[in-house]
């Protein structure tokens, strides 16, 4: 092992769409933010499989130098886009889904959590908004067509079902005509555009799949199957290629729930030292939402091969909430971020996305190897069902 090599493994969040495009933005943070430092780009690398980008840092104050190479654990190529499945699709998936969250223990707490609460709410607003637009779409699909839609369901069953639902296409009628004009079209489009709504829907689809380990379509795996497995093969290739003294996960917004689900189980014989850093993820919501991923947080603050976990938060970021672990233990560490924000900045995402730009952040990310970490046991964590 190369004590004076280390590197970073970055699960992106749900924004992303291509490959490497979440590592670009770290490393440009990287080679422009900090001040004490200096940090140049030497070239690519490739490490059992993994490829990644070679960094080198210079600090300013005793002119040490060392390699960090920086890798990315893509994953966003395979999730479904509720938002962009036909509209059949949209009517069913988008009911499931309210009914999903609706009746569920996010509401536990209600008042005790004020971020957390104005997270929740906040979505819910905007998938009802999304789902009433999709339904006076598929009304107003009916009202032009008898035949739509066409299911592959027992004849009796479709007449009931389009009897009904023309009956409710009779109600939503002026909606919908509004909606057929042009009109009608700008103000959705406008509404459309200006609010994250396509963007909060999708994120809540893909909550509802990976923690219901929803089937894909081939029938095969669920969806949180096939994610772990992506990411704990790229973390794998780097932690078990013993060319690192210690390798930090740098897991943003939904990336922290994948980073914990695979640290939590993730055992190596490998020295390497593993150090987690979490980035406005939303821990405590799904920990609400699902008894076992509450029980995942608590099996990887547990992991013994973890060094260390730095979870940043803000209260400006409306998509994130504080990691619910406690503090007692050395190696967990709460670091909230204060960011002067606008409502608008708050409700677009903005706020959610600063982090990999964050010089606060990418500090920490350059820090040196911290000393060995106390052999005494992990304090009990905060439930956040207690609340």
């Amino acid at each position: 092992m190369h004590s004076g090599k280390e590197a970073i493994v970055l699960i992106h969040g749900s924004d992303s769409k291509q490959r490497d495009s979440g590592r670009e933005l770290l490393t440009e943070g990287l080679l422009k933010v900090p001040e004490d430092v200096v940090v140049t780009q030497q070239g690519p690398i490739t490490i059992q499989g993994a490829s990644g980008l070679q960094l080198q840092v210079t600090r300013h104050e005793d002119r040490s130098t060392r390699s960090l190479d920086v890798y990315e654990a893509f994953w966003a190529d395979l999730i479904p886009s509720l938002t962009r499945m036909g509209l059949k699709d949209r009517v069913l998936g988008g009911l499931e889904l309210l009914a999903y969250w609706l009746f569920s223990g996010v509401w536990k707490g209600f008042r005790q959590r004020k971020v957390l609460t104005t997270s929740i709410v906040s979505g819910l607003v905007l998938l009802l908004f999304w789902y009433t637009s999709t339904l006076i779409l598929f009304f107003s699909a009916l009202k032009q067509d008898p035949t739509f839609p066409a299911m592959a369901l027992p004849d009796t069953t479709v007449r009931s079902a389009n009897s009904m639902l023309r009956h409710l296409a009779d109600v939503v009628a002026p909606a919908a005509s509004t909606l057929g004009s042009w009109k009608g079209w700008v103000l959705l489009s406008l509404l459309m555009g200006a609010l994250p709504v396509h963007r909060a829907v999708d994120v809540a689809n893909l909550v509802h799949r990976y923690l219901t380990d929803k089937l894909m379509r081939n029938g095969v795996v669920g969806l949180r199957t096939d994610l772990r497995h992506r990411v704990h093969a790229t973390l794998r290739a780097v932690v078990e290629s013993g060319a690192y003294s210690r390798v930090t996960v740098v897991a943003h917004s939904f990336g922290a729930a994948m980073a914990v689900d695979v640290l939590a189980d993730f055992r190596s014989s490998s020295s390497t030292a593993i150090r987690l850093v979490t980035l406005g993820g939303p821990l405590e919501l799904l920990a609400r939402r699902a008894e076992w991923f509450e029980k995942e947080i608590q099996r990887c603050a547990d992991n013994g091969q973890l060094i260390q976990w730095i979870d940043f938060h803000s209260d400006e970021d409306w998509f994130c909430t504080k990691t619910p672990f406690r503090a007692d233990d050395t190696r967990l560490i709460h670091r909230p971020i204060q960011q002067k924000a606008s409502l608008g900045a708050r409700m677009s995402g903005e706020t959610h996305n600063r982090y990999l730009g964050d010089a606060r952040v990418l500090q920490a990310l350059l820090e040196p190897m911290p000393a060995p970490a106390s052999e005494a046991p992990a304090a009990a964590p905060v439930s956040p069902r207690a609340a």
